[in-house]
């Protein structure tokens, strides 16, 4: 529980980052090109029309590497996502396993340490108890730890899931929009 997310969630959300970049500059490049060619069709000066002409396929040339890009970067994006996701759900369910582990056992500790606290109100023998209570505590403390670390992990990989399917539909837009 040292780390919230692998290297692998953390090398995924890199890449769609960047993903993500190539995608805007792809729509302001394109966004570029529809402008410019408006006013070409409006220019009449043929130095500007020379001018306008070879800077669209200068950004036609850019759009199109930055597609090809685009839609390989999808492909792998998708494919890893798929298998990270099958992953997370198994370590979802371990997770969750574990926290009812965890809370059971949080449960017990309790239990004993109100039983150590009725014996040591019965006896006057307070001294053979007050390390069994100082004992009981201690785990108490230890497991209610460890039970906000898993609850904190699970709600994690919840929005990592989350994240990682609002991608799986941005990839598939993406490929109706720029091609397969």
């Amino acid at each position: 529980m040292a780390d919230k997310h692998t290297s692998v969630e953390k090398r995924l959300k890199r890449d769609i980052t960047v993903k993500n970049e190539i995608r805007k500059d792809l729509e302001k490049r394109m966004s570029l090109i529809r402008r410019l060619s408006r006013k070409l069709r409006k220019c009449k000066n043929r130095r500007n029309i020379t001018r306008s002409s070879s800077t669209i396929k200068r950004h036609c040339y850019k759009t199109a590497q930055l597609r090809v890009e685009l839609l390989q970067r999808n492909e792998d994006l998708e494919k890893r996502i798929k298998k990270e996701m099958k992953y997370s759900e198994k370590e979802i369910n371990d997770f969750k396993t574990q926290l009812d582990k965890e809370k059971r056992e949080m449960e017990e500790a309790r239990s004993k340490l109100k039983k150590v606290k009725t014996k040591s109100e019965k006896t006057d023998e307070q001294e053979g108890f007050s390390a069994e209570i100082f004992q009981a505590t201690k785990r108490l403390i230890r497991e209610t730890s460890d039970v906000k670390n898993i609850e904190k992990e699970l709600s994690s990989e919840e929005k990592d899931e989350i994240l990682f399917t609002l991608e799986l539909k941005r990839i598939e837009s993406d490929k109706l929009v720029f091609g397969q």
